[in-house]
Parts: structure tokens; C-alpha cells; sequence
């Protein structure tokens, strides 16, 4: 009876532990899942549907945005994985839980919603539909792949990183670079917009410049003050990363510099 019991035993082990190393594999290398593929420059495109040739567009502009970042490795190649309606999402989604509309692993930029690269947009459902820039969110999600790149996946992964503001302020950073250089734009009024947004808002979510879509609260907060940090204080970005004071000192300095900013104006 023991030698029976530790038979099944080891048995169930080796059955758990296949079926566990399996679901690594596909959740870390998903490109064998897809029908289709298409390469471009430094980029390797796959999906089960047809992938329009202007979707080379939206990536030729997403590396002009992440060319900006001292990350950037000219050298360093990526999946493009478009799997909105497809099986490996609703594995994605059972291991790793719904909600991002993409996701950065290895060298996966990792497409969970409808995209329409014509119009450069695509299409979160969570926590409400809306409809976000395309390049912008292409973009944020290589900047995620070349920090796991720069400082290794023992400081960046899913459970070991930077705190939030540090980890997700930069990727926003970059991606929106068109915005922050165009000539209308002003960081002191957008921290004023920022305050404003968060004094109306009760919960961690705070609305977007635009297409009604809503990002946790370290987003938007960790944008800006690493736009403080890189473009007023002119640190770099592993300048910030080993910094070690802490992040409402590092707000509140910010929110003094912009108060000063407006009584200089004025």
C-alpha cells in the first residue's frame, strides 16, 4: 500500500510539474500559438489575424519615441504579440489576471485588446472601454522589455522591481514624449492638472489626456515627477533608480518647484 501511495504520489508530482513547466513555456515563448507572422527591422509580428501593413507604421513611430531613452538598444529585438481573442490570452488572463491592455515579458510586447493601426488607436476594456494611442502603447511596453534589458530580470519581473512611481513613471515618460515637446505644453500646468484630477477623483484611477481611458494613479504621478527629475533636475534615469529618498519628498519638492514656477511668472 506505501509503495503504491508514493508511486501515485510521485506520479501526480511529475504530472504537476510537467503541466506546470508547460504553461511557462507557452506563457514566455507564445510564438508557435499564432498563424501568422511577419518581420520587420527589429521586430518579429505575430497573430492568428492578418497583420496590416500599417501596423509597421505604429512601430517605425514607437522607436522614434523609445530612441530617446538612455535604455535604448539598437540591438535589441522584439515580439510583437497581437493576441486579442486568442487562446494564449485567455491563458494569459487566467494565470496573470485580466485588466492591462498589454503587457511586457522577455522580449514579448504582449497586445491584449483590439487594435486599429490605421487609425493608430486601441481599444482597453478595463476598467471601462475606451481608446488609447497605439504607438504611445507599443512604446511603453519596449521601454518595459529594455529595463528587464538594462538592469536584469532579478530587479525588474512581475514580483521583484522598482516602486511604481519608478517602474511605470518612466515607460509613461518616454511614450509620450510628442506630447511633453510639443510647444504647448507646460509641466507645471499639467502637475496643476494632476492636482486637480486627483482632488476630484475618490479611488487610485486617474482619467488620461484623452479617449476616456483611466490608469492607476502611480502612472500619471510617476510621469511627471520623472520628467522633474530628468528634465529640471537633469538626473538620469539610473541616477533616479538609486536615489533613496523617498517619493513624497521627492513630490512635495516637486510641487515647490512648480509653486515657485508660478509666482516667478507671475
Amino acid at each position: 500500500m506505501k509503495k503504491t501511495f508514493k508511486k501515485v504520489l510521485k506520479i501526480t508530482s511529475l504530472a504537476i510539474l510537467s503541466s506546470t513547466l508547460i504553461i511557462v513555456i507557452v506563457i514566455l515563448f507564445p510564438q508557435r500559438l499564432f498563424a501568422n507572422r511577419v518581420s520587420y527591422k527589429m521586430f518579429a509580428v505575430y497573430s492568428n489575424n492578418r497583420i496590416d501593413n500599417t501596423f509597421k507604421t505604429v512601430l517605425d513611430s514607437a522607436v522614434i519615441l523609445v530612441q530617446r531613452s538612455e535604455l535604448y538598444d539598437p540591438e535589441y529585438t522584439y515580439n510583437i504579440i497581437l493576441c486579442n481573442n486568442s487562446f494564449y490570452n485567455k491563458i494569459d488572463n487566467t494565470i496573470l489576471g485580466t485588466g492591462p491592455a498589454a503587457r511586457a515579458r522577455l522580449h514579448n510586447v504582449i497586445v491584449k485588446v483590439r487594435i486599429d493601426p490605421m487609425n493608430n488607436l486601441a481599444f482597453p476594456t478595463f476598467p471601462r472601454a475606451c481608446e488609447i494611442d497605439l504607438t504611445y502603447m507599443i512604446a511603453h511596453e519596449m521601454i518595459h522589455c529594455l529595463q528587464a534589458n538594462r538592469y536584469g530580470l532579478l530587479k525588474f519581473n512581475p514580483f521583484t522591481h522598482p516602486e511604481f512611481w519608478k517602474l511605470e513613471g518612466y515607460p509613461e515618460y518616454i511614450s509620450k514624449q510628442k506630447q511633453l515637446t510639443s510647444q504647448d505644453y507646460s509641466l507645471t500646468n499639467d502637475i496643476e492638472r494632476y492636482l486637480q484630477l486627483k482632488s476630484n477623483t475618490a479611488g487610485n484611477w486617474v482619467l488620461s489626456e484623452e479617449g476616456g481611458c483611466e490608469f492607476p494613479d502611480y502612472y500619471y504621478r510617476g510621469r511627471l515627477m520623472m520628467e522633474y527629475l530628468i528634465d529640471i533636475r537633469r538626473l538620469t534615469y539610473d541616477q533616479v533608480l538609486n536615489d533613496t529618498v523617498s517619493e513624497s519628498i521627492l513630490f512635495d519638492e516637486m510641487i515647490n518647484w512648480k509653486d515657485s514656477m508660478i509666482t516667478t511668472q507671475h
